[in-house]
Order: C-alpha cells, then structure tokens, then sequence
C-alpha cells in the first residue's frame, strides 16, 4: 500500500515538472506559422516532448503538417509514448487532407492492430468531421466526409457519401458537385430523394444555429 502511494506521488511530481517545464510553450504569443517553426527546431534540437506539445496544439486547430507530424511521433513512440491506435487515428486524418503518404502508411498501422481495434478508430473519424462541421462551421469537414465513405473508410458506404457530399455542395464547396453525382450513379433511384432529404435537414439545421451563434 505505502509503495502504490510512493508511486502515486512520484508520478504527480514528474507531471508538475513536465508541466512547468512546458507551461511557456502550450499559450505562446506567436502566429501558426511560427509556433510550428518552433515545434520544428524543438525536433531538431532532440526536444522532442516539447515538440509534441506544439504540434498536439496545432493539430486541434486543423494544422495539416502537424497531424502528419503526430501520426509519425505517435508510429515511432518519439516525444510520447508509442501508440499505434493514435497512430492510426492521426493518419486517417493525415490522409483525408490528401496526403498520400499517409494513405499509403495505413496498411502498416492495420497489420499492428487487431480487427476491433482498427474499426474502433474508424468510428472516431467521422465523428471528429461531424464536429468540425458543426462546432466549426468547417464546410471542407463535409466534404471529408464525403470522401472518408466514399474511399478510405474500412466499411464504404455510398449512401453516406452521398449525403456528406451533398451538404458539402449547399455549404459552398461546389468542387463536390461532379464527384456528389458520380456516386449519387451508384445508389438505387429510391433512395436518392431520402437521401437528399437528409442532407437538407443537416444542412438547414446548421445555418439556422450558425445564424443564433451570430446573432449572440
């Protein structure tokens, strides 16, 4: 029992150095750009948990380069501890800003995974997107989703693809009209006016809350 307490204690003071030692680089008074840069030369200078610190920031406000950082500090276990499911979590992300780099790294990650594990972390992506749309007001989140279903998710499903396109398309990214209608060829006729239907709910329910945010 005194040994489990003495374990307790050390591992909160080891956090309360880490986090002091941290504090100035988790609020800095710099650009993005900058503060990559500095997550950057922490890498090179082998400061590599204060790296990690700067790209996790950046990657939560959608920083591109950031989560590719995160998904190979997560793979290799550098400035963290190793973690393939983060890994692959990260990389699902990485690949959705159209990094094929990262598309092609999935496969690796999956033979480090057992089966649940890698639909688990399939779960989470969309629900990230979701968020980012709604909370955000990311239209480019949209059409992600459009993509994830219609291309990288272990269970393809053209049916919400469609729908995701197509919110994406009223949200203003009509680069999504030719590949909305593409897939919109792959569904049943039937379905296609439910479908539609659905995305204009999410669609009309989020400018209905965007436009009570502004109002605030």
């Amino acid at each position: 029992m005194k040994k489990f307490f003495f374990i307790i204690i050390l591992n909160l003071s080891t956090f309360l150095v880490f986090a002091e030692d941290h504090k100035n680089i988790t609020e800095p008074n710099l650009s993005d750009e900058s503060y990559y840069k500095s997550g950057v030369n922490f890498y090179d200078n082998g400061e590599f948990k204060k790296s990690f610190v700067v790209f996790f920031n950046l990657s939560e406000k959608g920083n591109i380069d950031a989560i590719y950082n995160l998904a190979n500090m997560y793979y290799e276990g550098i400035g963290t501890v190793q973690d393939f499911s983060k890994s692959l979590q990260y990389t699902w992300l990485c690949s959705l800003n159209g990094n094929k780099k990262c598309l092609k790294k999935i496969k690796n990650i999956e033979a480090k995974l057992d089966e649940e594990e890698f639909i688990k972390i399939s779960k989470i992506i969309p629900e990230i997107l979701e968020n980012d749309y709604v909370e955000k007001n990311d239209e480019i989140a949209a059409f992600k989703l459009g993509y994830w279903y219609e291309k990288i998710s272990p269970e393809i499903d053209f049916e919400k693809s469609y729908l995701w396109y197509s919110v994406s398309v009223s949200a203003g990214v009509y680069k999504a009209m030719k590949i909305r209608d593409r897939v919109g060829e792959l569904i049943e006729k039937k379905k296609i006016l439910d479908i539609q239907q659905q995305a204009n709910e999410i669609y009309t329910k989020d400018v209905y809350f965007n436009l009570k945010k502004e109002e605030k």
